[in-house]
């Protein structure tokens, strides 16, 4: 579900930032439209939530983290769908260029937040790559050296200061909205937040616990953080700055109210459909921005107009092509990549049990296998 609505923000953003004369139509996509861009926080502290569980169940179970089998099977599952996207825009896509314009190529060695790329909504996947880079480096390294739990949580902890400082920095010495938005040094604190949470409930489950039963401060923060978002322009001197901390509070806020929440699934009639869009999520998110742009111009119109016509026909094309895509390619490269590098399966302990007891996340989560 937390990936479905990021994917919602997501395309909102890139497709729902100009009126469409139709009234309903400019409501239901106006939060999209005016902080959409928040769907890439909610996933980088989902994915950092679920890479961390991943990892740290793992190097609590076995001692040792194995950082290669892990790449790989990451690759099997990003690679396919990301590769035939840039041969398919190297031949149909129309660059757009811009201040964030640069080679294609850049997106294939995922260097394309430093780079620049002439499909600019592929930064966040150069971020999303890097940090599983260093995952797979550090990892092994500090289960080796049995760092102790708390020395992780402190590491993570100084990753949110240092990135915050480093934003404020940067500000102060004029750097540009984009490099604020995309470098990772600068955006590395919401992936960093997922995997404290993940740490928080690996090592501290009734501490974690806690912390997710607090509905009313969790829906305060997720009130005050739309609120923040909203109103303040992350181009904005506090938008580059305090704003992608608020951006991953709210999102961490989030997470924790849907995990294993029993209103979700009561709400089956928006959890299913936002959990079916979770699991084509990755698809959607790397086609959508070429899907509507090739079926807008298909039309014979202009893609940059806003009308009601133009934004039906961008989602339309951005969900059927992203699942077919997903359907197609992703699907398949799961297939074999579980064939020739099967997921690893346990009994269940005692001590594992706050971790691994819980039936109703892939409901409301999408699941990473190990």
């Amino acid at each position: 579900m937390v990936r479905g609505l990021a994917v919602v923000l997501a395309l909102g953003w890139h497709f729902a930032r100009k009126p469409t004369g139709v009234p309903p139509l400019t409501w239901a996509a106006a939060p999209g439209g005016s902080f959409g861009w928040a769907g890439v926080d909610l996933f980088f502290v989902l994915s950092g939530f679920l890479i961390g569980r991943l990892v740290l169940t793992e190097t609590r179970r076995t001692g040792r983290f194995d950082g290669w089998r892990f790449s790989v099977r990451r690759a099997f599952k990003l690679w396919p769908v990301l590769y035939l996207y840039l041969v398919v825009q190297a031949v149909a896509g129309t660059d757009r260029p811009g201040d964030t314009s640069g080679p294609l190529w850049s997106n294939v060695v995922h260097l394309q937040n430093y780079l620049g790329t002439p499909v600019p909504h592929l930064w966040s996947l150069a971020v999303e790559e890097q940090f599983y880079l260093a995952v797979a480096l550090l990892l092994p390294l500090a289960a080796r050296r049995r760092v102790r739990p708390r020395t992780v949580a402190a590491v993570l902890g100084t990753v949110l200061a240092v990135a915050l400082a480093l934003r404020v920095w940067a500000t102060a010495r004029g750097w540009g909205a984009v490099d604020l938005q995309w470098q990772t040094q600068f955006r590395a604190d919401s992936l960093a937040a997922g995997v404290l949470l993940a740490w928080a409930e690996v090592h501290r489950p009734d501490a974690f616990d806690a912390l997710r039963r607090r509905r009313v401060p969790l829906l305060a923060v997720v009130a005050g953080g739309t609120a923040w978002l909203a109103v303040v322009s992350k181009a904005s001197p506090w938008g580059m700055t305090a704003g992608y901390t608020v951006a991953w509070v709210w999102a961490a806020a989030i997470l924790l109210l849907v995990l294993d929440a029993r209103w979700v699934a009561r709400a089956g009639w928006v959890s299913r459909p936002m959990a079916a869009l979770g699991r084509n999520s990755y698809g959607i998110y790397v086609w959508h921005v070429l899907a509507a742009q090739l079926a807008i111009e298909a039309l014979g119109r202009d893609y940059t107009d806003g009308g009601g016509v133009n934004l039906v026909v961008k989602y339309a094309a951005a969900l059927v092509v992203g699942v077919v895509a997903t359907q197609l390619v992703e699907r398949p490269s799961l297939w074999l990549r579980d064939r020739l590098l099967p997921g690893r399966t346990r009994p269940q302990t005692k001590a594992d049990s706050p971790v691994t007891e819980r039936p109703t996340m892939s409901v409301f989560i999408s699941r990473v296998p190990s």
